[in-house]
């Protein structure tokens, strides 16, 4: 059959509404509410199809919709980040198709649910297995209503991107023909109902207050622009010329120790303002490797003389190995000793991972009086099977340094927030070029600061709130893969035997 009929006969004005308010649910151009809002259309177009050829157009204008939305934020150049966008485009386009396999002829309220399945499937298995991006298009990270991200609490990302995805999968019912009116509005109720009890529970749980809360007073640092900018002016002097010279190592060495100082001064200052534990962000301070052990003798006075706890963000540079660089976070403690050092576990693949090799993905803990502090770097968080070990340890508060860029500042900040209230412990996010913050188990914010190389100071209540997600970890993900993979059993066992009769 001709796809072009068909797409007249559907109505072309279904699918360029959808091609429209997909633009505007995720990467650069979000809007929270239009997001469960705009797989409606589609959804309504492919019920209305009458061929499968309905299919194609929507997955070339999802294909356009992609190379919109995530330029600038996939850190891929040129064709390869069309490559990439493409890829996510088809990845997301299978619960479309789902859809019209096994539910769009279906007159049954419970053909809603497959569309939401096969959404939370997609999202589990692409996320968890094939993408190196970890859990970044998640529809879960647009929504900024804290209630509604308590979800994340009971069954992670999975459990608010299957509430959205079941809405739009209501509403495009709501509007097939010859549903009987009975049908639609005890739909409508449940539907209802279940968001209000969705919410309900968030509002619950953020006003449930424990009796008491120990306070830790935290300060997060970002470098000094000016002496930061010195800094990689040198090395680019050097990536420049191919080789270390005399005079350029001492300049690289000199320019790296008037940032690191400032951050060991700022350090003390914070520490003498009554800050218990001072972090830093990603790589804040820079050293070579032949100083780096006077440069952590000077953090480990600083911490025995202030009795503060410190994570350094220390970016290592080794020139001439393979890799060249480590991005670590260095846990000291009041006593001067260092506890442990942890590398970031997933080197963003292109940008990062030829220069850096991963870490061991094993988050440690330092006791600071009266908690358990852990720590993860920045892309580490974008996946949340490894931020689970939080959870399982009953940590009191994470540290996260981040390095991000303007443009996906506020998403990849409200994405780590996310990982705060799926494990149920604190969070302080020290960021370059970002958004720092503090949070509590809640995800409650306690101290934003946008302005770069601007200090971050909070009173951080360390009180874990343990999690059913924190326990069984990606359960009800599963449970959708499940459900799905028993639609497709059963739609397949109903046309072998429509075939035998």
């Amino acid at each position: 059959m001709n796809a072009r009929p068909d797409i007249k006969r559907v109505g072309i004005g279904w699918l360029a509404l959808g091609a429209g308010l997909m633009l505007f649910t995720n990467g650069s151009w979000t809007v929270p509410v239009l997001v469960w809002l705009a797989p409606v259309p589609w959804l309504v177009y492919l019920d209305r199809a009458r061929s499968w050829t309905a299919l194609l157009p929507l997955l070339g204008a999802f294909v356009l919709v992609n190379f919109l939305v995530w330029r600038g934020i996939i850190p891929a150049p040129g064709l390869l980040y069309y490559l990439v966008a493409a890829i996510y485009a088809v990845a997301y386009f299978l619960p479309f198709a789902l859809h019209r396999l096994l539910a769009a002829g279906p007159t049954h309220p419970l053909a809603t649910l497959v569309f939401p399945a096969a959404w939370v499937a997609v999202e589990f298995v692409f996320q968890r297995w094939i993408t190196p991006y970890g859990s970044w298009a998640s529809f879960a990270y647009t929504q900024d209503s804290l209630p509604l991200l308590q979800l994340t609490a009971l069954g992670g990302t999975a459990a608010v991107s299957f509430i959205m995805t079941w809405f739009a999968a209501v509403a495009a019912w709501l509007l097939r023909r010859h549903v009987a009116a009975k049908a639609r509005i005890r739909l409508a109720s449940g539907c209802a109902l279940v968001l209000l009890a969705v919410f309900a529970f968030g509002q619950v749980r953020l006003a449930a207050e424990p009796e008491s809360t120990a306070q830790l007073r935290v300060a997060g640092l970002a470098p000094n622009i000016a002496l930061d900018r010195e800094v990689v002016l040198a090395v680019d002097e050097v990536r420049r010329n191919g080789e270390m010279s005399p005079d350029a190592r001492e300049r690289v060495g000199l320019a790296a120790a008037r940032l690191n100082t400032d951050l060991l001064h700022r350090s003390r200052i914070e520490a003498q303002a009554g800050a218990r534990l001072v972090a830093w962000s990603e790589t804040g301070a820079r050293v070579l490797k032949s100083d780096e052990a006077a440069f952590l003798q000077q953090a480990i006075d600083l911490a025995r003389e202030e009795q503060v706890s410190l994570f350094l963000g220390l970016g290592v540079w080794h020139p001439g190995a393979t890799p060249p660089l480590e991005n670590k976070v260095v846990a000291i403690d009041p006593s001067g000793g260092i506890a442990w050092e942890v590398h970031k576990a997933h080197p963003i693949v292109g940008a990062e991972s030829p220069f850096i090799e991963a870490g061991d993905g094993i988050i440690r803990a330092l006791e600071v009086a009266p908690g358990l502090v852990g720590a993860a770097i920045c892309h580490d968080f974008d996946f949340p099977a490894l931020l689970h070990q939080a959870g399982v340890r009953d940590l009191d508060l994470l540290i996260a340094p981040a390095n991000d860029w303007l443009l996906i500042a506020r998403l990849h900040a409200r994405m780590a927030a996310v990982r705060s209230i799926e494990q149920g412990v604190a969070l302080l996010r020290p960021t370059s070029g970002g958004r720092s913050f503090a949070v509590d188990a809640l995800g409650r914010p306690l101290a934003i600061v946008d302005a770069p190389g601007i200090t971050l100071v909070a009173e951080v209540p360390l009180q874990p709130r343990s999690t059913l997600y924190g326990r069984v970890g990606d359960l009800f993900a599963w449970l959708c893969v499940a459900g799905l993979l028993a639609a497709i059993v059963a739609a397949a066992r109903r046309r072998y035997s429509r075939r035998q009769h």
